[in-house]
């Protein structure tokens, strides 16, 4: 949001979501942009602040997240969390505990992950997530990455890895009664990070793990 209305051109099935990505979002005056193109973009729910708590993204404060929550709260939407970089960590905790404190409207809570391949570990931290809020959640970002990765070193994950976390993860998540949503992340092919679990290669055509999670 903030930027010139484009209308998508693709799938009528598709629904589309906006995001306010940062502060910068607000001061283009995004909130009343969303509003505009309710008509037409049939929006039912807005995203909060992407990874507020990584210099790299949205970086801010939870003192200045919650001092401009109350924008997007007027965009009439149901809304959804920041999604920190950490699900767990202190920077969501923080912002809901004053968000609650302030009576601020949070209907779901979002979160992200791009851990190694251990379905387990990744359905307990949604769990986890649900008990400690008690909201619906999204998973608006997830993949398998290795962080450590380089182009002469790339992940020491295997696709077969990929596609078992894949298989695993999306059958748990559909026994989660609170988990609305979920989505996971692609990236170029070949990239060292995350090449392996990417959806499609170069030429546009499925990969492996995307021929999987079509199927799903």
């Amino acid at each position: 949001p903030g930027y010139p209305p484009l209308r998508p051109a693709s799938s009528h099935t598709a629904e589309f979501v906006p995001m306010i990505w940062g502060q910068g979002s607000l001061e283009r005056n995004a909130i009343a942009q969303v509003r505009s193109e309710v008509a037409w973009t049939g929006a039912e729910y807005l995203l909060g602040f992407n990874e507020p708590d990584h210099d790299g993204q949205a970086d801010m404060s939870v003192g200045s997240a919650i001092k401009l929550w109350p924008q997007l709260e007027q965009s009439g939407l149901k809304l959804g969390s920041p999604a920190p970089v950490q699900a767990l960590g202190d920077w969501l905790k923080k912002f809901m505990d004053q968000a609650a404190a302030k009576d601020l409207r949070v209907d779901f809570v979002t979160m992200h992950s791009y851990a190694p391949p251990n379905a387990d570990s990744f359905l307990k931290t949604v769990q986890k997530l649900h008990e400690r809020y008690g909201k619906p959640i999204w998973i608006t970002e997830f993949a398998v990455a290795d962080w450590k990765a380089t182009a002469k070193s790339p992940s020491r994950f295997s696709e077969r890895e990929i596609l078992g976390f894949m298989r695993e993860t999306v059958d748990g998540l559909r026994q989660l009664p609170y988990v609305e949503r979920f989505a996971w992340k692609t990236r170029a092919h070949d990239d060292p990070i995350m090449g392996a679990s990417a959806l499609f290669r170069s030429n546009g055509s499925l990969t492996a793990t995307g021929e999987l999670y079509r199927s799903l």
